[in-house]
């Protein structure tokens, strides 16, 4: 099956939270890129949630991103995780210092 992503990933891992209308998931986000990202968390948002996802790229430094959820994954499948993908609302000024901050 061909790759669909409109953009390239990094696959860094970060300590995140993110909160939505249902509450607030502790949770790790992974396979960063541009467009959006994977939030692993045993306690995924619905589809079409708007969330804010605050990433720690090191202790003393976050990042906050707006997104939607694109999709869910409930229980882990293999090797994949349990989670949603997160589509970023774009925020320029901000996904410019996330691309940054994953090239380091």
């Amino acid at each position: 099956m061909a790759e669909k992503r409109k953009y390239n990933r990094v696959s860094k891992k970060c300590k995140s939270v993110v909160e939505s209308m249902e509450g607030v998931t502790f949770s790790t986000a992974h396979d960063i890129s541009e467009g959006g990202m994977f939030i692993s968390t045993p306690e995924p948002v619905h589809p079409g949630s708007t969330v804010d996802i605050e990433v720690y790229i090191s202790p003393e430094e976050t990042i906050t991103l707006k997104g939607t959820v694109r999709w869910i994954r409930k229980h882990e499948e293999g090797d994949k995780k349990a989670g949603m993908g997160i589509q970023f609302i774009p925020t320029t000024q901000e996904i410019e210092k996330l691309k940054k901050a994953m090239l380091k």
